[in-house]
């Protein structure tokens, strides 16, 4: 008896084994052809209390202390995968007072935050997802006029001590497509995703942008500088820093996959608490650092 209640009680990691192999298996060539930004329409327009672990697969928590985050402002910080190799990331979240760089490494395909890497989690209902990927760091690059008292040019590339393992969990977000690099970002709708601070599922919410004068005017109490790009969202969750602004390429009239905006600065309830403005740092005008510092970025033109 007590073997047959433990070949039960391992059902849901045995059937979660055999379904993820099998999607590989017959999702390897979509999974080929995505390469970065994957989108599923459905699953875009779908908002509930978090996304799925297939949904904004390059966010990456940094961990610091072998493993463990660091009580950094908000609680925590992300970075956006951009390479098999690198991470992107506010450099505020590695520099320590003595100027120097320092973090341990990065997860990818968190979905629960208190879930470990390496460990297939499942919930009482029997929902598993694949474990988190734990990769140290080897390199940190600052950008070179980041400046720790107003944390302009806020900016970091990472490097990983080894490749990421791209699954339906774990894949880079594209780079800005060249033809939207000087195109306003103000009267526009992005999407945010990143692991709130109060809750433990990777969530995602919609962004309307609003203007840099508008916004240091009405809440000048954001981080805010000339790349700054600011915006209300539609729901009432606050994320660690870093987390990935995202904008949609739309070709033919369809959504084909994300790309990479900005990354999150800042945040603070407004309007008696009703709603929430964030600042990202928009990426664009830091291309030519992030490309001399990184391998293997895409672009979908």
């Amino acid at each position: 008896m007590q073997l047959l209640h433990g070949l039960f009680s391992m059902l849901p990691l045995l059937l979660f084994l055999l379904l993820a192999t099998s999607v590989v298996d017959v999702n390897a060539a979509s999974l080929q052809d995505a390469e970065c930004g994957s989108l599923n329409e459905e699953q875009l327009l779908r908002q509930t209390d978090f996304a799925v672990p297939t949904e904004h697969q390059w966010l990456a928590r940094i961990t610091y202390e072998n493993g463990h985050e660091e009580k950094l402002p908000n609680d925590g910080c992300l970075g956006v995968l951009i390479s098999k190799r690198n991470v992107l990331a506010p450099a505020h979240c590695f520099v320590q007072y003595d100027g120097q760089a320092d973090a341990y490494s990065v997860q990818l395909g968190v979905w629960n935050k208190s879930s470990n890497a390496h460990e297939v989690v499942c919930d009482k209902d029997g929902y598993c997802v694949l474990p988190a990927q734990d990769i140290q760091l080897s390199e940190i690059a600052i950008h070179p006029e980041y400046d720790p008292l107003t944390l302009k040019n806020s900016l970091a590339v990472l490097r990983l001590q080894r490749d990421a393992k791209f699954s339906h969990n774990v894949m880079p977000i594209c780079m800005p497509p060249l033809s939207l690099t000087n195109e306003t970002l103000v009267g526009e709708m992005f999407v945010v995703a990143g692991l709130p601070i109060k809750d433990m599922f990777k969530h995602k919410t919609w962004v309307n942008t609003i203007s840099r004068p508008y916004c240091q005017k009405t809440h000048n109490s954001l981080i805010t500088s000339s790349t700054t790009i600011c915006g209300y969202q539609d729901r009432m969750k606050t994320y660690y820093q870093g987390a990935p602004l995202v904008g949609i390429q739309v070709q033919s009239d369809v959504p084909q996959n994300f790309y990479l905006v900005g990354l999150l600065m800042d945040s603070k309830e407004v309007a008696k608490k009703e709603r929430i403005v964030s600042s990202f740092l928009d990426i664009r005008p830091y291309l030519s650092f992030i490309n001399r510092n990184a391998e293997g970025l895409i672009v979908k033109s």
